[in-house]
């Protein structure tokens, strides 16, 4: 039986052409690259996020290369656009191109200071609420409910005028007023997250709730978030050029709603002291409004099959 089977020529496996191999799947696509693709596909959100670049790149290297303080009087008061200085001057004589680019650090500082503040505090209540549940949920959301149901305006005017008129407090003072929406945001994808079954193998495994909370779920919750971090932006602005066109803003600090408040009484007979940093503002809203509805409509699972 050996010397036959030495005899015999082994039988070797013959190598499967590759027409008859079935085809290999192809790897899931990198989330968050489908979602950029989309983005990038979106006309209005590219044309928010060139608003929002081009004012930022302004309101950042416009006071360097036009060096004129926004608080000189350079001028005759009301000076007109077209002639010097070029956008004209307010009711002190002050530059208006000046006090624009100046005020854009301002304005766009504390939209995006505010949104960090209002995301912070809204994430943080909502994912403690959302995943302990319970009497820690009843709790926490009985703070997000007495913020809420305050009048937000009027909130951030009283903590203003205690604690000073400083950029800083105009900053913390909106983030404080404006982070319940977030947190309800959050609460609820943390709810619908927790169950799944991802998250109950992470468990099991050992993970402990500060993992979870951190790596497991926020990761999954991250999308809405990001859009109403977005939209909070937005809110910030105009939070800001209502304080200051009341009064309430700092003096000392140069903004758009500054502009507008201290040039209120002469809009009629001097229309470009208000109506170029209102614009200014209106540009800015709207570029964070673009680029949020385009984020959504990225990462929203049930909005990208229209796309």
């Amino acid at each position: 039986m050996s010397a036959l089977a030495a005899a015999e020529p082994a039988v070797r496996p013959q190598p499967v052409r590759s027409e008859t191999a079935p085809p290999m799947p192809r790897p899931a696509a990198d989330p968050g690259l489908a979602a950029l693709r989309l983005f990038l596909r979106n006309p209005s959100g590219l044309l928010g996020l060139a608003i929002l670049i081009g004012l930022l790149f302004a309101a950042l290297a416009g006071p360097h290369l036009y060096r004129v303080d926004p608080f000189e009087i350079v001028g005759a008061p009301f000076q007109p656009p077209g002639g010097d200085p070029v956008l004209g001057t307010d009711y002190l004589g002050q530059d208006i191109l000046a006090a624009l680019l100046q005020g854009g650090r301002a304005t766009l500082l504390v939209g995006f200071s505010a949104a960090l503040i209002t995301v912070v505090i809204g994430v943080t209540f909502g994912a403690l609420a959302g995943f302990f549940g319970g009497r820690v949920d009843a709790a926490l959301m009985k703070v997000t409910e007495f913020f809420q149901v305050l009048p937000t305006l009027l909130f951030a005017m009283v903590l203003v005028t205690l604690f000073g008129q400083k950029i800083a407090i105009t900053t913390i003072a909106i983030g404080i007023v404006s982070w319940p929406p977030t947190a309800r945001l959050t609460r609820a994808e943390f709810l619908r997250l927790r169950g799944l079954d991802f998250v109950k193998a992470a468990r099991a495994a050992g993970a402990g709730p500060l993992y979870l909370i951190g790596r497991v779920i926020l990761p999954n919750a991250a999308p809405p978030i990001v859009v109403s971090a977005t939209l909070a932006i937005g809110t910030a602005v105009l939070f800001e050029g209502a304080l200051s066109f009341l009064g309430l803003g700092d003096p000392n600090v140069m903004s758009w709603g500054l502009m507008i408040g201290q040039n209120r009484a002469y809009a009629l007979e001097a229309w470009w002291t208000v109506l170029l940093p209102g614009a200014a503002i209106f540009l800015a809203v709207l570029g964070v409004s673009l680029v949020g509805d385009a984020v959504n409509d990225a990462v929203n699972p049930r909005l990208r099959k229209r796309s």
